[in-house]
């Protein structure tokens, strides 16, 4: 037995891009809230819980069926994402162009030979996209603090001020690396 429902024949898909959270772009779908069914963030479709779909010539459940449907009708996550437009990913077509050639796996010095580009810009891109990441980690874990978490403000008992008074003074002579002054972000709370 199979059965699709369209996307806007359920309540609980009004999500957007900007409204998925991490996990949920990284499967390309997402698991309704009432937990009846899964829908693919690419197109909508619609898989509901409980129904056996045939997908492949097998029968499989309604989150295999999502899955499997992602990478036949779409090609799988990776392709749908490197695909949206540049307004939503943020990404230059160079940037797009590396990060296929390293989902490829392909070798710098190919890379560079297929862009027309040297074996070290090559390198210097994969290290910009591996510091856009690290970057990237610490933006999405402060959005999630600031629309997600006020407790920040109560682990943390004295202000960033009264930190950096305290640490820059110094009076116990600890060493400056134990008083987290390497960045203002880790200045907020203490971490022993």
């Amino acid at each position: 037995m199979e059965k699709k429902r369209d996307i806007t024949e359920n309540i609980d898909t009004s999500k957007d891009f900007k409204e998925l959270r991490m996990e949920e772009v990284y499967k390309g779908y997402i698991q309704q809230e009432s937990g009846q069914g899964y829908s693919c963030i690419f197109c909508g479709e619609y898989f509901e819980e409980g129904l056996i779909y045939t997908s492949r010539e097998r029968m499989v459940t309604a989150e295999k069926a999502v899955i499997e449907h992602i990478e036949d009708e779409h090609g799988g996550v990776f392709k749908s994402l490197i695909s949206l437009d540049k307004q939503i990913s943020g990404l230059s077509d160079i940037q797009k162009s590396m990060l296929i050639a390293m989902f490829s796996r392909k070798d710098v010095k190919v890379i560079g030979e297929e862009m027309g580009i040297s074996p070290a810009t090559v390198r210097a891109h994969k290290f910009n996209l591996q510091k856009m990441k690290r970057e990237a980690k610490i933006f999405l874990a402060l959005m999630e603090v600031i629309e997600n978490d006020s407790s920040l403000n109560n682990q943390c008992n004295t202000s960033i001020d009264e930190i950096n008074k305290k640490e820059l003074a110094n009076p116990t002579g600890e060493d400056v690396f134990s008083l987290n002054l390497l960045h203002p972000f880790f200045t907020q709370c203490r971490y022993k």
